[in-house]
């Protein structure tokens, strides 16, 4: 067996994907909602200076087994690839590439990928991933590959989401073969679980890498199967079949092991006895791998991890060692002490979220920087899912039906309970980590169940509106029958309600379009009055049946307006700033002008049409190649980040309320997206530039997802040589929109006030609308 093969049997596939990849700097969210990983089983989801914590420590174990070098060389060598000299690396997945993309120019591209991923594995050092982030090229080959196979975005983090579901696949499988890997010679079952995982997360439609690779798959005749040993040759080309390659991922996966690996021991025999178990990504290393051995105390000796107190001593200390290929992978100063009494064992009890808190706060005091930041971070997040439970209210008993129509007041006390336990919560937070409660977004959920009427009113008397207000509530979400919708309080919902829901079948224009939702009629009355308009939009989730549709181009329809949403888990969650009836249809919007950009733009303006967020211009034209003004940009904006607020005013003396395009750039001035051109003028007719396009979409998002701009973007300016160009109160939003690939440069530059097209418009829109943040 080679030592390429041989390591994947030794370290139980813990390859090193799942080690050095670990450092991937990503927001302060879990790797699997960052990632959109919900649906690969992983265990923990660390954050982003826990990441760092770790590849530091992968690094700190690598400069320990002394073979620090050989990865060194090895990037090297990967970092001297070209593509004039060493393209045929990629050619056992460039065999499938369809003859109409299959060029030398989109070949370089999946070269400087796959060149990148290379380089990405190899990395145990932060400054190494973040020039590889940082890569101009890079990041426009992989905004170009996006392009040509119709995906919403491919970035480094879709590189790392990819490798990190394969290598979590694999190692699942491993649990279950690790008898037969064992005996395994030929290396051929490690490399098939390899490849099997690969294949498994080819059906995982949620990873862009994934959609890139089955769309070379759809366009050809290849199998999951083909591409899967495709894929795997093409990375073994770039990095284990050079000169380096075998010695830099023994001694990786090795630093990998020492660092990640997990030690338990049980006690028996009065204390005399500690035997040991190290697990790594939860799987046991099975002793017959390890070497262990026991230095100090001639009392303590070690035999396939059972550390022995001789019958002779009544303690002893010992520093017990095991290596894996020679290299130590755990080492621990073990005390034994012989003990005759039989100590009481008391069951651990759970902690309460306030002593959790109480725990966080000594941290948190003690901490600085980034630490400081992590730690409040958890303490956010603990209260936060704590909450979540504390605020669920069970109104399935209190529904009546009378004549067809359901109706509930939810209990006063079960509201009053609520917000007393959760404040509670908020207070221990807020001891904690003084400030980090405004992070904090409480909504308390009504549960109405499975309700047999389409007519359902819910009411809530106005004391518990007051009390829900004054302890900081966002609002009362009300669900039932797969329907939902929050109504947030405090503006226009500041007294007793009643939220009236009806749903019907489509009637009207929406009958003759592809409907794929009942017709839902909404009314809401506050204090006795009743309300359709708001200015924070009430939040519906209006379910829908997806069978022989395009997901992507359903949409919230009122019968003249098409307003978007976002499609997810059965549902169609959109805000409406107000009320009217409104039913989900497949919107087909076709321009007859869009060919000569439908290769890389062409989905793109298709969706954001089928949304409404995008329109023609004139007789079935869209003119991608017409310049984008400041006013279309306001629409495309708003409408497609869900923005619209019919209340929303404006000051510009040049946007008068009859204009098509006052209440977008009214909502976008509100949510601060746009500023004037001066202080009175917004110039609406003038083209947009692509800075000030960047910097509305950073806002856009702020305002829409709560992202904001970081340091950390600004590194992503440095690829781009006229980044002294970009206007400084700019230059925040340009590097966060171009740190996550929403708007790119080109040839090393940004072009800051260059301007976009109507079809780069879209492709940018689009972007933005599918951000995860």
């Amino acid at each position: 067996m080679t030592v390429r093969k041989k390591l994947v049997v030794t370290t139980i596939a813990a390859s090193l994907v799942a080690g050095s990849l670990a450092g991937l700097p990503l927001s302060n969210k879990g790797l699997a909602q960052q990632l959109g990983l919900s649906n690969i089983a992983a265990a923990a989801t660390p954050t982003e200076d826990q990441f760092m914590g770790r590849i530091d420590a992968i690094h700190d174990a690598l400069l320990l087994g002394e073979d620090a070098q050989s990865v060194r060389d090895l990037r090297t060598q990967i970092g001297a690839l070209t593509f004039a000299a060493d393209n045929d690396a990629i050619d056992p997945l460039w065999a499938y590439v369809p003859a109409p993309v299959k060029n030398d120019t989109n070949k370089e591209l999946l070269f400087d990928t796959f060149q990148a991923l290379g380089s990405i594995m190899y990395s145990t050092r932060n400054e190494e991933i973040t020039a590889i982030r940082s890569d101009a090229d890079l990041q426009a080959a992989l905004v170009q590959l996006a392009t040509i196979t119709g995906t919403t975005k491919l970035t480094v983090n879709d590189l790392l989401a990819f490798v990190d579901a394969v290598e979590t696949a694999a190692v699942e499988s491993v649990q279950t073969n690790l008898g037969d890997l064992l005996d395994d010679e030929s290396g051929s079952l490690a490399i098939a679980l390899i490849k099997a995982g690969v294949n498994k997360v080819l059906d995982n439609n949620t990873l862009e890498v994934s959609k890139v690779l089955n769309w070379f798959k759809d366009e050809t005749d290849a199998t999951k199967e083909e591409f899967a040993d495709g894929l795997t040759a093409t990375l073994e080309n770039v990095t284990t079949e050079l000169p380096a390659g075998e010695a830099a991922t023994k001694a990786l996966v090795v630093a990998f092991v020492r660092a990640e690996t997990v030690n338990s021991f049980t006690t028996t025999d009065s204390g005399r006895t500690h035997t040991y178990t190290l697990t790594l990504k939860g799987i046991t290393i099975p002793n017959a791998l390890l070497t262990w051995s026991a230095s100090g105390d001639v009392n303590v000796e070690v035999v396939a991890g059972k550390v022995t107190l001789a019958s002779t001593a009544t303690t002893g200390t010992a520093v017990i060692q095991a290596k894996l290929q020679g290299k130590v992978i755990f080492e621990k100063s073990d005390t034994l002490t012989y003990s005759t009494g039989s100590p009481i064992v008391l069951p651990p009890t759970t902690p309460t979220i306030e002593q959790v808190l109480n725990d966080l706060k000594g941290k948190i005091a003690a901490a600085t920087g980034a630490e400081k930041d992590k730690l409040i971070q958890e303490a956010i997040d603990k209260a936060a899912a704590a909450i979540a439970e504390l605020a669920k209210i069970d109104a399935k008993g209190d529904v009546k039906i009378v004549d067809g129509k359901a109706t509930v007041t939810v209990s006063a006390a079960a509201i009053d309970k609520a917000i007393a336990e959760i404040a509670k919560v908020i207070a221990a937070l807020k001891d904690a980590a003084p400030g980090a409660e405004a992070a904090l977004k409480v909504v308390l959920t009504i549960d109405l169940g499975t309700v047999n009427a389409k007519d359902v009113s819910v009411a809530v008397i106005g004391d518990s509106v007051k009390k829900a207000s004054a302890a900081g509530v966002y609002g009362f979400n009300f669900g039932f029958n797969g329907f939902s919708a929050t109504l947030p309080i405090g503006a226009e919902i500041n007294d007793a309600f009643t939220f009236n829901v009806k749903n019907n079948a489509p009637a009207g224009p929406a009958a003759s379009l592809k409907a794929v939702s009942d017709a839902y009629d909404f009314a809401l009355a506050v204090g006795g009055k009743e309300v359709h308009e708001f200015s924070n939009p009430i939040e519906v989730n209006i379910p829908v049946n997806t069978t022989g549709v395009d997901k992507d181009l359903l949409t919230v329809f009122d019968g003249t307006t098409y307003y978007g949403g976002v499609y997810h888990d059965g549902v169609i969650t959109e805000k409406r700033d107000h009320f009217s009836t409104y039913v989900v249809v497949e919107n087909k919007v076709a321009f007859k002008d869009t060919s000569k950009v439908k290769a890389w733009a062409g989905r793109q303006i298709e969706v954001m049409a089928a949304k409404g967020a995008i329109q023609g211009r004139a007789n079935g034209a869209f003119v991608p190649n017409g310049e984008v003004t400041r006013a279309e940009f306001a629409k495309m904006l708003v409408r497609a980040l869900d923005l619209d607020n019919v209340l929303a005013k404006e000051g510009f003396s040049d946007v008068n309320a009859a204009d098509w395009f006052a209440p977008f750039v009214a909502a976008a001035s509100e949510a601060g997206i746009i500023k004037g051109r001066t202080a009175t003028s917004f110039e609406p007719n003038a083209t947009i530039t692509r800075a000030e396009m960047a910097v509305m979409v950073a806002r856009g998002l702020e305002a829409a997802k709560g992202v904001k701009p970081s340091a950390a973007d600004l590194k992503a300016l440095d690829a781009f040589k006229d980044a002294g160009t970009i206007s400084t109160s700019l230059k925040d939003g340009v590097a966060f929109a171009a740190n996550n690939g929403l708007v790119v440069g080109d040839k090393g530059k940004f072009n800051p006030n260059a301007t976009a097209t109507r079809a780069q418009a879209a492709v940018i829109i689009y972007r933005a609308f599918n951000f995860k943040g």
